[in-house]
């Protein structure tokens, strides 16, 4: 069994070789949803998150562990993903640490997040799209904007964080390692106006995204889930995260999703409180692995506006890069065999 550590694993991977492999698992798991299971959350007070999935394709089988509590303490390990042999059932790798992205950010950022929003924005996104609208500064921010670029050629990058000192780190260290014009702008409209991809990139409790500010052939990608606790009869506890306004819901044209399953299980405010309110329905969301396989529509005409919410980490995409890194590691002599 190998054992690898995060300074082994960063770089492994880069965001062209994630997305083309993650491509590959989200059409294995068009032809067999039963690959993968909705994340589970089973201690909020550490919040231990529980990703899992089986790997045919790559012979491969596993779940990926993950915390919060401990995530800010250096020297501990909040994640790990396990890798089992699908002929021997022997666990054959064990992957401290989320996968970490590859150049230009080398271990900057966990790379399948981004790299999921890159498969369905390769989709979605006009052909053309080479302005970007940048809501947000952090890692999250850093990793999507990298992502984006291995799917569209980048003109002119706008970001805007409430923290100045913040969003003008992120355009001088993103202009730097993309080599394109990144521009601080001090409103999140200002991001928006004239981009025809907009990241939102955020943890907002309320939505940063308006509606109003949107125009006819847009992009959107969100990240936000975002978990609501109920009491026994299925009421919330407390007003569901939303990072989207209303009127975006209603002006979209195409709305693409990881897991229906998994914004009904965490009744997330952006779909599944969304859906209930009537502000969307069920008919118009698609998942992933549907658009991915071609059997739902993507974007039709030059002048839909389009959005994908990455709303949650799934299984198959955290062990197939998983799978990939220890793979690597071990064809380089890295990590330890034990």
């Amino acid at each position: 069994m190998l054992v690898v550590r995060p300074h082994e694993h960063a770089g492994l991977i880069d965001f062209s070789e994630a997305i083309e492999a993650l491509e590959e698992a989200f059409l294995a798991l068009a032809e067999n949803p039963g690959l993968t299971l909705p994340r589970q959350i089973v201690d909020r007070q550490v919040r231990l998150a529980v990703h899992q999935s089986s790997l045919p394709f790559l012979g491969a089988a596993g779940l990926m562990a993950h915390t919060r509590h401990f995530a800010s303490r250096p020297g501990l390990y909040p994640a790990a993903s396990l890798v089992f042999d699908l002929k021997s059932g022997a666990l054959d790798a064990v992957v401290l640490g989320q996968v970490l992205s590859g150049p230009p950010i080398d271990g900057v950022v966990d790379i399948r997040t981004a790299a999921t929003s890159a498969v369905a924005t390769r989709l979605l996104a006009r052909a053309d799209a080479s302005t970007v609208g940048v809501l947000g500064s952090g890692r999250q921010a850093q990793g999507h904007l990298v992502a984006l670029a291995a799917v569209r050629p980048l003109r002119w990058v706008k970001v805007f964080s409430p923290s100045p000192a913040h969003r003008e780190r992120f355009a001088k260290e993103m202009a730097e390692a993309l080599k394109v014009q990144v521009t601080a702008v001090a409103s999140a409209e200002e991001a928006v106006e004239g981009s025809d991809v907009v990241q939102v990139m955020t943890s907002a409790d309320e939505p940063v995204l308006l509606g109003r500010w949107l125009r006819p052939g847009q992009h959107v990608t969100s990240v936000l889930g975002g978990e609501t606790p109920r009491d026994p009869g299925g009421r919330p506890l407390k007003k569901p995260r939303r990072d989207l306004d209303d009127e975006v819901l209603k002006l979209i044209d195409v709305v693409v999703i990881n897991s229906r399953a998994q914004a009904e299980q965490d009744f997330q405010g952006n779909l599944a409180d969304a859906v209930e309110q009537g502000i969307l329905s069920w008919e118009r969301i698609v998942e992933l692995k549907d658009l991915v396989a071609g059997r739902s529509p993507s974007r039709a005409n030059a002048r839909q506006i389009t959005l994908y919410k990455n709303n949650g980490g799934v299984g198959i995409a955290d062990m197939t890069l998983a799978t990939l890194a220890a793979r690597r590691a071990r064809e380089r002599g890295l990590g330890v065999e034990v």
